[in-house]
């Protein structure tokens, strides 16, 4: 039986990238206990949702509350920043409706405590050029220090300004243990490390089964460093390694965008740019091939990462971020291509044997089942609502 007890889940928009998978299993852990309600600025698609995450919400598991948005800023998927302010100002309003408030983005001062999900660091703007230098290079007009960036952010303090002090009563989940050191370090806030949910059910493919191709999963973007992937796995080919590549993950028409059709063009033979996929044409194609590569230095976590281990493939990453939890071993994580190409090589000649590695891999996803996640959720909430909340809320209907 369900309690009174109300849950607002806060998202900006659900969409397909990372971060939308805490939120959606979030509520689906929630929805038989309490009466979730969802706070976002997009319309709940949950059919292609659910198939994209695997999770089975229905309409009546929870409910949505579309926040409105001023006209300029409905039809554009720019000034993510101005977005979340207008998101922010309306939760603080709506936040004495609810026992429980919890951001599955990143952290929120809701007026009063709650739990904060960190998905990515892009809330402090010194870290967006710290951590992804390619928003300077590419974007220096709008991400570096001008002009147009004081008046931006002076626009989003005057729609609802941050206050990183509220952000300390509340009880914080981090997605990673680097994460949650960074967030330590800054703000002096403690966090629960919690890793996100890998929910594709692959199948088991053996190793001997598969090409010797590579993917790469996650839109198109300059802080994904799709390019620098195509460098590092064409010094291996050099080494006369007959390796191909298959990029996952949509493309918008950026002048990076366009650089990476540019290079992959280059490379048509053996360079494939699928686009964004799901489903059976997902799975085929990461279960197809026997590695998978990331490049984005400083990722928080790296849920693309930990669905290419479960998918099966041996995967290689950046030293610095979260997804070095994931792999959590030397011969994966490279600090630069020239050391990204040697690791590979070692694999690909066999000085390493891979099979070592996928049995190590294998041992890693577990800590990111959709068990371990719900369950967590479950218990974290429990707590909360038994610690923190009236007792009223306590009893059951």
């Amino acid at each position: 039986m369900k309690s009174d007890v109300k849950v607002a889940v806060v998202h900006p928009g659900l969409g397909f990238g990372g971060s939308e998978a805490p939120a959606l299993w979030t509520i689906d852990a929630l929805k038989r206990d309490y009466d979730v309600t969802l706070i976002s600025m997009r319309d709940v698609d949950l059919e292609r949702l659910n198939a994209y995450y695997g999770t089975s919400l229905a309409p009546g598991d929870f409910s949505a509350r579309r926040v409105r948005l001023p006209a300029g800023l409905r039809s554009t998927d720019k000034f993510a920043g101005l977005k979340g302010r207008f998101l922010l100002r309306s939760v603080r309003r709506a936040a004495p409706e609810f026992d429980v408030l919890i951001s599955s983005y990143g952290p929120m001062d809701f007026g009063k405590p709650g739990i904060q999900m960190i998905a990515d660091l892009s809330f402090v703007e010194e870290w967006r050029l710290e951590l992804n230098p390619s928003f300077h290079a590419w974007k220096s007009w709008f991400y570096g220090k001008t002009l147009a960036r004081e008046v931006y952010l002076g626009v989003c303090d005057g729609v609802a300004r941050v206050h990183p002090e509220g952000w300390k009563q509340n009880l914080t989940l981090a997605n990673s243990r680097w994460s949650a050191q960074r967030l330590l370090e800054k703000y002096g806030i403690p966090s629960q490390v919690v890793y996100p949910p890998v929910a594709v059910d692959f199948p088991a493919v053996p190793f001997s089964e598969r090409d010797g191709g590579f993917a790469c999963l996650g839109r198109v973007a300059p802080e994904k460093c799709v390019h620098s992937v195509i460098s590092i796995l064409q010094q291996v080919r050099e080494r006369g390694h007959d390796v191909h590549l298959h990029v996952l993950g949509g493309m918008d028409d950026s002048d990076y965008a366009r650089k990476v059709r540019t290079r992959a063009e280059q490379f048509r033979d053996w360079v494939h740019l699928e686009g964004w996929v799901q489903g059976d044409r997902k799975i085929k194609l990461l279960t197809g091939g026997r590695f998978g590569i990331h490049a984005r230095p400083n990722e928080p976590f790296g849920i693309a990462v930990a669905e290419m281990v479960q998918a099966g493939c041996v995967v290689f990453v950046p030293k610095d971020g979260g997804q070095t939890e994931i792999v959590d071993h030397p011969a994966l994580i490279y600090a630069d291509e020239a050391e990204a190409v040697e690791k590979i090589d070692a694999v690909l000649s066999g000085r390493i044997a891979p099979e070592a590695l996928l049995g190590h891999l294998r041992r890693r996803s577990n800590a990111f089942s959709v068990k371990n996640f719900v369950e967590t959720m479950q218990r974290v909430v429990a707590e909360f609502v038994s610690e923190r909340i009236s007792p009223r809320a306590t009893r059951n209907s």
